[in-house]
């Protein structure tokens, strides 16, 4: 079996699965595990590299505005492998089945390929629907028993991960310019973790909230896990936290329960690896580890030694 995965979670799935010398290629999010890294890439990004969270922001609103994609697909090299199975996200429509081709719209891309090739589309925006997509790619795949094997493993680590229940609350934060509130199962990671999801519900998508909101809020603790970024990186966010001067003066931002996260590993996508940023929620504020912690001395100290 050939597959092509256009989405991070499932080029994660297929490896769990041991299907990784099936796997032809992977769009070009694609970095986990470490052999991912070497497949083709069938995707590119109109995004450029270089731009700030404000930028991107506004390219991502104009865009879907203009209906304009913002993933280009290498039909080329597609055609070229001729998978069996594709596995994306999204899937917006099959646009018409002849024969010999299946025309796909893939993200916004339209896709011309064979007839024998099986396209499935993932949406799980909760833990159990993350469940549900395993199994549909185990059925898919023929590996039916894997996938519920996975599916209990899951399911007990879930049990395991999740903490007694405080009375805290923590505002975990997708985007800062501007601020985006937690969506999809980011809300269901902080109830496993044992706090009160201040903003957002689980499942449903993220919404954009002004500084002000952040302020009425006035959440116990606040964490940063910017979409697609990595903790090193929502680690230096933490500085305009602690520059805005339009929610610096709340509780959670003078007493310094600022927390920033890999959410490219662990909270962006749907994959298992959200129970273990359960985890690394649950260690950073109930256990304190300083790992997670973004303290205002740091970026002062940065600041010093820059100037010298």
């Amino acid at each position: 079996m050939k597959i092509v995965s256009l989405l991070p979670a499932a080029s994660e799935i297929i490896y769990d699965m041991g299907l990784s010398n099936y796997l032809y290629a992977v769009s070009h999010e694609c970095d986990y595990p470490d052999f991912i890294k070497g497949k083709k890439k069938v995707t590119s990004s109109v995004i450029p590299n270089s731009l700030n969270q404000s930028s991107i922001d506004k390219l991502v609103k104009k865009s879907v505005e203009n209906d304009v994609p913002l993933y280009q697909i290498d039909n080329d090299e597609i055609l070229k492998i001729n998978p069996d199975l594709i596995i994306t996200q999204g899937l917006c429509e099959i646009c018409s089945i002849s024969e010999n081709i299946i025309e796909a719209t893939l993200k916004n891309n339209l896709c011309t390929l064979s007839s024998k090739t099986k396209i499935i589309s993932l949406n799980g925006t909760t833990f159990e629907e993350i469940c549900s997509d395993i199994m549909m790619i185990g059925i898919a795949v023929n590996k039916e028993e894997i996938a519920k094997k996975m599916i209990a493993e899951a399911i007990y680590k879930k049990i395991k991960v999740t903490r007694k229940k405080t009375n805290k609350s923590i505002l975990l934060l997708e985007w800062i310019d501007p601020y985006f509130t937690p969506g999809h199962w980011i809300p269901e990671q902080i109830e496993m973790a044992g706090f009160i999801s201040i903003a957002g519900n689980k499942g449903e998508k993220s919404i954009e909230i002004e500084a002000k909101d952040i302020a009425d809020l006035n959440p116990d603790f606040i964490g940063l896990i910017c979409c697609g970024y990595n903790l090193e990186e929502n680690k230096s966010f933490a500085e305009n936290i602690y520059l805005d001067e339009r929610i610096n003066h709340i509780e959670a931002i003078k007493k310094e329960r600022i927390f920033a996260f890999d959410s490219n590993s662990y909270f962006s996508r749907p994959s298992l690896r959200i129970l273990d940023g359960v985890m690394q929620l649950s260690s950073a504020i109930l256990d304190k580890n300083p790992k997670f912690h973004c303290k205002k001395s740091d970026f002062i100290n940065n600041r010093k030694l820059s100037s010298c």
